[in-house]
């Protein structure tokens, strides 16, 4: 005889097939399990986005129209607490892995239903499900080590490479005695290789952090002005390396607002270091802050060859690159725009990309960042 320790819960049972729903009917309803059923994924979410609440689901991976495991996704988006069982083919192991890595507490594979002795088993499983939470407790191991990873990045790549761009900058200001041209050269060589590898690293460790949820602001009474400036310094070297003119725009009165710093710096760093690599030696880039209304507006053109109007709304995407001649050579993880997105939506602001896709006529971002109230 079952437990009863399943008595009095609520479960809703998810499955196209009747026969599923009538077996699980007749087997859960007499042990005083309060069932409700939906039949496709869609009726599902229905009845989850109701008032109704449930202590366990039982979910089919196979239904007719949305998959269980979309079905799992979105309700993991804003429900930790129901325990979710799904229910398999045959030997569908992979799925069911799949589905503990999304966030379900178990799984049972069809065809054992029937087979199970005396329900004992199924019993034992669903109360297994429900007390342990399989799924979240994987989750949060898999959290932690991401975790470990981010701090593995930081310190055994990061640092490193820190520690060999020093060493090479030491030597070529000739710290350690004078250099032929050909040593000069080889330096140069690597220092600018390892500072595109530490740039690298540093895409790379932010949008995991930022995919991972682990992003975090650091706000506080931040000046625009102070921002743009500080950024400025590192970027007119660069332009100036390419014979560009790099002109800043800024406005006489401050324009104060709660927000990292160090972040929104990061934003124009990567908005002003794509216009330099995208635009041909000679050109010219601006830098424009200004107030329009509530926010502080940070926009930056060039005169390089422009962005295709086609690639624009996919411009922002992770691991997006324009394809062509434009980029071809040039370095880059694709994530810098993803970057810089997720930092400037996360304090509560926008940006947008502008270009003709004509040569010489270049690409136009316009950042909006709230404005500390007056």
């Amino acid at each position: 005889m079952p437990t009863n320790a399943l008595e009095g819960k609520r479960i809703l049972s998810v499955d196209d097939s009747a026969t599923i729903r009538k077996y699980l009917r007749n087997i859960l309803a007499p042990f005083g399990v309060e069932l409700e059923e939906a039949e496709t994924g869609e009726a599902a979410l229905s009845v989850l986005e109701s008032a109704k609440s449930f202590d366990m689901i039982l979910l089919d991976l196979q239904l007719p129209d949305l998959q269980g495991m979309e079905v799992l996704r979105r309700l993991r988006e804003h429900d930790e607490d129901t325990a979710v069982v799904v229910l398999t083919g045959s030997g569908d192991i992979r799925s069911a892995s799949a589905a503990v890595k999304e966030g379900a507490d178990g799984y049972i594979e069809k065809h054992h239903l029937p087979k199970m002795d005396h329900l004992d088993d199924l019993f034992y499983a669903l109360e297994q499900s429900m007390e342990h939470r399989a799924g979240i407790v994987a989750q949060k191991q898999l959290e932690a080590l991401k975790a470990d990873f981010y701090s593995m990045v930081t310190h055994d790549l990061r640092n490193p490479t820190g520690a060999i761009m020093l060493s090479l900058d030491t030597l070529l200001k000739g710290a350690l005695g004078p250099l032929t041209s050909k040593q000069e050269q080889f330096l140069t060589i690597a220092l600018a290789a390892s500072e595109k590898l530490l740039a690298l690293i540093s895409d790379y460790l932010d949008y995991a952090q930022i995919d991972s949820g682990y992003l975090r602001l650091d706000k506080s009474g931040t000046e625009l002005r102070g921002v743009v400036e500080e950024t400025v310094k590192m970027a007119q070297l660069q332009a100036e390396a390419k014979k560009q003119t790099l002109t800043v725009e800024l406005p006489a009165d401050p324009l104060p607002a709660h927000a990292d710093g160090k972040r929104l710096q990061q934003v124009v760093e990567n908005l002003l270091s794509n216009a330099i690599k995208y635009t041909p030696e000679g050109g010219s880039i601006v830098i424009r802050l200004d107030r329009d209304n509530k926010s502080g507006v940070i926009v930056v053109s060039d005169t390089g060859r422009g962005i295709p109007q086609d690639q624009l709304p996919a411009l922002f995407a992770k691991y997006h690159r324009v394809p062509g001649q434009a980029t071809k050579g040039i370095v880059g993880t694709g994530l810098g725009l993803t970057i810089v997105k997720e930092i400037v939506e996360a304090h509560g602001g926008s940006v947008q990309a502008e270009s003709e896709g004509v040569k010489g006529k270049g690409a136009t971002f316009t950042v909006r960042i709230p404005l500390e109230a007056e």
